[in-house]
């Protein structure tokens, strides 16, 4: 009699990998083994090997954005609705809701705060779920900058996209109701509120699957290969820090170490 198959577990995914991956998989690679060390793990092997090429652009295609609505000004809220989530691990979030319309789920009012998809091994934390007045549910994911002018040109912010649609699968297989959207809201804290804005991004059928291609190409993808480009390397933390061996380069063939 043959003995059962194991099914290998899935390689644990966050909205946040997803948004590094996007931008660059080796940034990825670098954040996590990062954490790892941070909060007394053990370290994670980054798999991007030495001779890696680097390449022009992200190998995970975007979602689709056809339909994202870009709104100036203050998020739009019924005074019916309620916050039914916050991530504690936040401490700049907006004071959006007065206490009174504050109504915590209680299966997130203590312990683990993680909101987790074991089918797509996918987990992590909104910053806020509202719950509409006609029931429907809203994760919000907040920024510290401006809305960004032209979303889709030189200067938007689409892995902020990516980031909203992963956290709307998560609410559905927490809460289980499906959201139609997820709202990514920046507060340009600088300029004192001027530059207030969000973004409804769509979440149906076409950015599930889209969401379920992109975690399964992460976890084939071998080589986790640097997208060296200005856009990228100024906001990456490990460049910050000095890890990172190829944010100067350009591509220009294989990298060679000195």
């Amino acid at each position: 009699m043959l003995a059962p198959q194991t099914v290998p577990a899935l390689e644990h995914l966050t909205p946040h990998d997803l948004v590094a991956y996007y931008r660059c998989p080796h940034e990825m690679e670098l954040v996590r083994a990062g954490h790892a060390l941070r909060f007394g793990g053990p370290p994670l092997p980054v798999r991007t090997p030495p001779d890696v090429v680097p390449l022009h652009r992200s190998p995970l295609y975007a979602p689709p954005l056809g339909a994202v609505r870009v709104n100036e000004g203050r998020l739009d809220l019924d005074e019916r609705d309620r916050l039914v989530y916050q991530d504690p691990g936040e401490d700049d979030l907006p004071m959006l809701f007065p206490p009174e319309r504050i109504r915590i789920d209680p299966r997130f009012s203590g312990g683990s705060h993680n909101l987790v998809d074991a089918d797509l091994g996918l987990a992590g934390r909104p910053d806020l779920v509202v719950a509409r007045a006609d029931g429907s549910l809203v994760p919000v994911e907040y920024k510290a900058t401006h809305l960004f002018v032209g979303f889709h040109e030189a200067h938007g912010r689409p892995f902020d996209a990516v980031q909203a649609i992963a956290e709307c699968r998560l609410v559905h297989v927490a809460f289980g109701r499906r959201p139609t959207f997820g709202i990514v809201l920046y507060g340009d804290a600088s300029g004192d509120g001027q530059h207030e804005g969000w973004v409804e991004v769509p979440y149906g059928d076409a950015e599930e699957r889209w969401l379920s291609v992109a975690l399964k190409q992460i976890r084939e993808d071998r080589v986790r290969a640097p997208v060296p480009a200005e856009r990228n390397c100024a906001g990456c933390e490990p460049n910050s820090l000095g890890r990172c061996l190829y944010a100067a380069a350009r591509y220009d063939g294989p990298h060679r170490r000195a």
